[in-house]
Order: C-alpha cells, then structure tokens, then sequence
C-alpha cells in the first residue's frame, strides 16, 4: 500500500491535521481501530480534545481521512513507477510498487488490514474504499489493454479474468505479509507477480 511516512511524529511546525492522521495511524498501526479516539489522540500529541474536533468532528471522519491519504499514497506510488517504467514493463512496475517491498509499503499494507475491517461495519468507509479500488482497477485495466494491443497479451486473452487473478495475486501477498510477514519475504512476493506475468504474456498470440 501507499506512502503512510511510516508513522513518523511530524515536526512542531506541521499541519496540525497532519499530525492527528499520523498519531491515528501509529494507533491503529500497534493498538487496532479500537484505540483510536478522539481522546486517545489528542494526549498523544498534546492537543485538546476541542482541536481535534475542529479539525475531524467524529472518529469516522479521521478514519476517512486515513483512508483517503493511504490511497493516494499508493496511487502516488505507482503512477511514479508507471512514469520510470520503460515499454513493455509498466505493468510489472506499477505491480511490484504496491506490494510491501519497503517500509512505508509494508506499514500501509498492515494499516490496509486494520482499515477493512471497519469497512465491514460502516457503509461509508466501505464506499469510499470501493471508489478508491476501482481508480486502481481501472489503471491496472489500461496497462493490461495497452499490452494486448501492442502484442505482448494474446487477443484472446480475457482481460477481465487477467485482472482479477492480478487483484488476488496482489492482496494475497500484502495480506499475508501483514498477518505473517515471515511467509512472504521479498523474493517470493517478486517472483509470484513475475511468474504470473510470464504466464499471461506466453499465452500463444496467434
């Protein structure tokens, strides 16, 4: 998952919106969703509980938040690797940055875990995180039409299909690391993204 600064303490002179996200994302980093509340997060950053209200009235409103700027991150990320990538490996670049390769990946991928499960709860996370995953889907899709066209995917090839083997492929290596970091380390979760990249693309093309 994308850029979290890995839960780093802003400095004195932050956004003070700034430093209420990294504070509930270092809580819910170690102590689940259940630690964060407004109360919780105004004593660990010394703040009262009324300027944290200003800023994000309701729990609900910080978990948005989080999710918002969790997303972005990864998309950040990957459209960086799609720019770098050169022809014919945008794909294989755009998969390898989401998965928990670095730090602030892996500390995204464990915040991504912890954040599903409130979707499960409330309608409203669950919304936002389902219009954040079809940004990713669709520009996962695109790089997936651009090989076809150019060749390298054989035109029979159904793209749905391709997509969501990639989609399970990507969570199940972020998830599993998350849960148990030692059954995925970084050499198998390459390989299985470029195993499963070489068996799309070998595919006779006719």
């Amino acid at each position: 998952m994308g850029k979290t600064a890995q839960a780093k303490t802003p400095k004195p002179q932050a956004d003070r919106r700034e430093a209420i996200v990294h504070a509930a994302w270092r809580m819910a980093a170690t102590g689940g969703l259940a630690a964060v509340t407004i109360r919780s997060i105004a004593g660990e950053i010394g703040f009262t509980t009324g300027i944290v209200m200003h800023h994000f009235p309701t729990k609900e409103a910080i978990l948005e938040e989080m999710i918002e700027r969790l997303y972005r991150g990864l998309f950040d990320d990957y459209r960086a690797a799609l720019a770098r990538a050169p022809a014919g490996r945008r794909l294989e670049r755009m998969l390898l940055s989401c998965l928990p390769l670095k730090p602030h990946t892996a500390f995204g991928w464990k915040l991504s875990i912890v954040l599903q499960s409130e979707a499960l709860r409330s309608p409203a996370i669950a919304k936002m995180q389902q219009r954040h995953y079809r940004v990713y889907e669709d520009d996962m899709m695109r790089e997936l039409v651009q090989l076809q066209a150019d060749g390298q995917i054989a035109a029979t090839t159904d793209l749905a299909f391709a997509l969501s083997r990639l989609i399970a492929l990507v969570e199940g290596i972020g998830a599993t690391y998350a849960l148990r970091p030692r059954a995925m380390p970084t050499r198998l979760q390459r390989q299985l993204i470029l195993d499963e990249l070489e068996r799309l693309q070998a595919a006779p093309r006719g």
